[in-house]
């Protein structure tokens, strides 16, 4: 009996041994943002329309927008002429003086597009978009969906 007893008391140990979820450490964040594309607002516009982007970020440090409201850090380049980039200021979105992982989601909007040849009736346009924090580290380059524009 003493036995059995012994027995049933490490049945019950063994199976009520568990590893706590949730203590594992965080994985590691790289300090060179990384950004994701979560959304256009439309694949099919008319001319002089705007198209938005919402694009997912992280970045290990926090370092990215700048308070300098001159200094120019996402860049939308139209892939229908690589010399038209949008570039956008972006705020500090931590305290300057913090480093901390940061993530969120922001909103671009590429205001009034335009057909580059008037003379078509319509054109597919494609646009990329990258950012980059205070240390000058460049994320990755995401490309939009083809977006249809029409006159």
């Amino acid at each position: 009996m003493k036995y059995l007893s012994l027995f049933f008391a490490c049945v019950i140990l063994f199976f009520s041994c568990k590893k706590e979820e949730g203590n594992d450490p965080l994985p590691t964040v790289s300090n060179t943002p990384s950004i994701e594309l979560v959304s256009t607002s439309a694949t099919n516009i008319n001319q002089f329309e705007d198209i938005e982007f919402s694009v997912k970020y992280r970045d290990g440090n926090g370092d990215l927008g700048e308070s300098d409201a001159d200094t120019k850090t996402i860049y939308v380049m139209d892939n229908r002429n690589t010399s038209i980039v949008h570039e956008f200021h972006l705020q500090p979105l931590a305290p300057l003086d913090k480093s901390f992982a940061i993530q969120g989601t922001l909103k671009i909007n590429i205001e009034n597009v335009i057909l580059l040849d008037q003379a078509n009736n319509s054109e597919n346009a494609t646009f990329s978009i990258y950012i980059r924090d205070r240390e000058g580290n460049k994320s990755n380059t995401i490309l939009s969906p083809s977006i249809k524009i029409n006159k």
